[in-house]
């Protein structure tokens, strides 16, 4: 019987090949996405699965009561939680403190930022990360380094005993190369420091205060046989025992909880400070598409086959008219379906190979995810389970005829439910992708918008040269003679970049400190990037003194500045001071008029800028009309005399703000599914259409012949389906538009929802639409009547 089913099935989706077609690339366009999700999903549970002990390792997390009695939830806790627990607790095997930190570390006469981990002696005990070189970071001043961080410092050269500065530490000993990680790690670093190193006395004060529960993270290794409730139960006396006599000045206390190094990833919850696992509502959004695009697809099958429903009518009535029972014919349409998705599964297959090079997909989807066979046997699980349920309401639908009245008459046979059905898919299909449209549109104008705005300051024929470890002045100094520059200025960071925040306060005792951001420039920046100096005078030359204590004393400030530190206006906030960090005072030199200067998701925020050499990591160049290409290739010659060994990374300012905003590897990938979601509309109208015009046939050879014409017969054949087009748009335009004001309103600067988006989103629906339906009719207006009505 399984053997006629295979049989049966094959010669029908032979017998109508356009609609099969249609199924099998719709079915398969949806499992693409599905297929893609479900690898992330289960990498998601294979992060830091090379860890011994998993199930002996726990995490502590602190939920913290602020003032209005709600609790915000931490991935890290107190630094001097972990010693406790390790000398005063025998159920404790080991117990490590992590703290990431962000420095700038030199060697080999390079210079890089780097993010770094401070990590115990036992974290080299409870973690599972393997050593392809030398000996773990246990002594103070020590650190070991990934693959790609000794090679971005040495090459190929062997970097153990090799020396790495940094301005706080002072030299730190390579002793140690990590070998490559078998899978992902909630913690990702390009490097690991030993916590014995010797840190300024600010961070060793953090270290030991107990109302710092977000510097660190604390893990703790239990011994065998101990359940998690023993660490538990212990906590809530720790914290009373530390905390009892401290006060907090933000928040009413804290306690701890024990979270299992098993359930760490993905992420059940939402924590401050959390690492690098997934969140479980990023993998349901992402699930969330692949079965929406999936969806579509199966709209199609069962369209498509509720459409072809009279024509197997007689089929199914000869059929029980021969014996057979509703099961068994239940039975064969299910294996046609079956058949689809194997099919569907093989193009899947073909397709993913084509997408599984681009840079998003490797970036976030499937990098790193073993594509093993239970992997493979899910695909398959799954591509079945999704044929079987595409086609079990055309089995239901098409079984339960009767054969009293379908072998009676076909023309007689009514399934109004059949067809509102495939009416409402259809106008689904199509308001789901028109969504999407307006989505992914607002979302490329705002990229857009952010890489070509006007933030205030010069980006035009503006050169960006990263420093390394060649001295600003002397880069400036020959590049300053080359014809065609204008000006030439050092700087910490790129405006258009994230920055660093600080905090100011008007008076140093003062407790109402706000967040400011602190750049590193030369007087000749103002020029450089052309600022408008609204109060005040520029910045002073830098002098040995000021390069000593880390930077001028004479500051310039935004308007945002003098707004928020209340200074009252910019002529009256000249001279006034102010504490970065309690620990040093400046003055203010001037004022400049307010200009963007980071991501457009924030508003404009405080802004002080002091000439502080010692933090110069860029270059730039303003150059004249006209002599860019001069000046980029007379710079890269300079470039290359002092420092040969390394590559030329400067670029034009405008080129950093539009790779900086607009993410072309994210677009690249919602334009893939946004074309798989229209095209699987598309086909399914096409085919809705073009089995409407083959039963319409002899209808159109009467209308021909009796004079219409083709323009009439088109849109006899194709008016139901435009209005099911405009009924599409009714419904996506406002769904639309609060998917897009939603978006949007990420940004404190964002384009407007206007006119022309979804005047474009509407027309394109309207011309993809109309091309499918246009064309399939037009060809059935011009077929010659005589041959559809020679048999009457």
């Amino acid at each position: 019987m399984l053997t006629n089913y295979i049989k049966i099935a094959w010669r029908n989706l032979w017998k109508h090949k356009l609609f099969s077609v249609i199924n099998v690339f719709g079915l398969a366009s949806g499992l693409v996405v599905c297929f893609l999700a479900i690898a992330h999903i289960k990498g998601s549970f294979d992060y830091d699965n090379f860890h011994p002990n998993r199930d002996r390792t726990y995490r502590i997390l602190t939920d913290v009561v602020g003032k209005d009695n709600d609790v915000t939830p931490f991935a890290t806790s107190p630094m001097p939680l972990a010693e406790v627990l390790k000398r005063e607790y025998p159920f404790v095997e080991e117990a490590t403190r992590v703290s990431k930190t962000y420095a700038e570390f030199s060697s080999n006469q390079k210079r890089f930022m780097t993010m770094s981990y401070a990590v115990d002696p036992s974290f080299f005990r409870i973690f599972g990360y393997k050593l392809a070189k030398g000996q773990p970071a246990t002594e103070p001043n020590t650190v070991v380094l990934t693959r790609e961080t000794a090679e971005k410092f040495f090459g190929t050269a062997n970097p153990v005993g090799r020396v790495l500065q940094n301005t706080d530490l002072g030299p730190i000993t390579v002793t140690g190369v990590l070998a490559d990680m078998p899978a992902k790690s909630h913690l990702v670093f390009d490097m690991l420091i030993s916590l014995q190193t010797a840190w300024t006395p600010q961070q060793r004060a953090s270290f030991a205060d107990w109302r710092n529960y977000r510097t660190g993270l604390t893990y703790v290794l239990l011994k065998p046989g101990t359940p998690a409730d023993a660490l538990e139960k212990v906590l809530p006396s720790v914290v009373h025992r530390a905390t009892h006599t401290l006060h907090f000045k933000d928040e009413k206390g804290y306690s701890l909880r024990v979270q299992p190094f098993t359930k760490l990833s993905p992420a059940r919850q939402e924590l401050m400070h959390i690492t690098h696992e997934p969140q479980i509502g990023g993998l349901l959004l992402e699930a969330s598409v692949g079965l929406l695009t999936l969806l579509l697809a199966v709209f199609n099958y069962i369209n498509l086959t509720l459409a072809r429903s009279l024509s197997r009518a007689r089929e199914v009535g000869i059929r029980k008219v021969a014996g057979a029972v509703r099961w068994q014919l239940v039975g064969q349409f299910m294996a046609e379906s079956v058949i689809l998705s194997l099919l569907s599964l093989g193009l899947a297959n073909v397709m993913l190979e084509f997408i599984k090079p681009m840079p998003f997909v490797q970036k976030w989807l499937i990098n790193g995810v073993e594509w093993n066979w239970q992997l493979t046997a899910i695909c398959v699980v799954f591509s079945v389970v999704a044929g079987l349920l595409a086609g079990i309401a055309p089995a239901r639908v098409l079984s339960g005829f009767q054969p009293s009245q379908v072998l009676r008459s076909q023309t007689g046979l009514r399934i109004i439910r059949g067809i509102s059905l495939r009416k409402s898919l259809i106008v689904a299909q199509f308001a789901i992708s028109m969504i999407a449209m307006i989505g992914l549109l607002s979302m490329t104008r705002q990229m857009n918008y952010m890489a070509t705005a006007d933030y205030g300051f010069r980006r035009d024929r503006v050169l960006t040269i990263p420093l390394n470890t060649i001295p600003a002045q002397r880069l400036a100094n020959e590049v300053n003679r080359l014809a065609g520059v204008e000006h030439v200025s050092g700087t910490s960071e790129l405006f258009g970049s994230f920055g660093y925040g600080h905090f100011v306060k008007q008076k140093r005792n003062a407790l109402d400190s706000s967040m400011a951001f602190v750049w590193a420039t030369d007087p000749q920046f103002i020029a450089t990037m052309d600022l408008t100096l609204l109060a005040g005078q520029n910045l002073p030359p830098a002098t040995a003194d000021s390069v000593a204590s880390g930077g001028s004393r004479l500051v310039l400030i935004n308007e945002e500045a003098v707004k928020t530190f209340r200074l009252g206006n910019s002529q009256e906030a000249v001279g006034q001071s102010l504490w970065l960090n309690d620990s040093a005072e400046v003055q203010i030199a001037g004022v400049l008029k307010d200009f963007r200067y980071t991501s457009f998701a924030w508003s404009i925020k405080p802004l002080i800028i002091q000439n502080n050499p010692g933090q110069f990591r860029y270059l730039t160049v303003s150059v004249a009309a006209g002599a860019e290409d001069a000046v980029l290739a007379d710079t890269k010659r300079i470039w290359k005399r002092l420092s040969p060994y390394e590559p030329f990374a400067g670029q034009w300012y405008s080129d950093f703000l539009e790779q900086r905003h607009t993410h072309p590897e994210d677009r690249d990938f919602m334009t893939l599914l946004l074309f798989l979601s229209f095209s699987i509309a598309c086909l399914g109208l096409l085919g809705m259409v073009t089995y409407n015009t083959q039963t319409r046939v002899k209808e159109v050879g009467v209308r021909k012949v009796m004079g219409a014409q083709v323009s009439q017969i088109v849109w006899l054949l194709s008016r139901d389906f435009v209005r099911l087009l405009l009924i599409a748009a009714a419904i996506a335009l406002p769904i639309g538009y609060l998917a897009g004001y939603a978006f949007l309103s990420n940004f404190a600067y964002h384009v407007p929802l206007g006119f022309e988006t979804f005047a474009l989103c509407f027309g394109s629906l309207l011309l993809l639409g109309g091309l499918t339906i246009g064309i399939r009719t037009y060809r059935a207006a011009l077929d010659n009547p005589t041959e559809s009505l020679r048999s009457e």
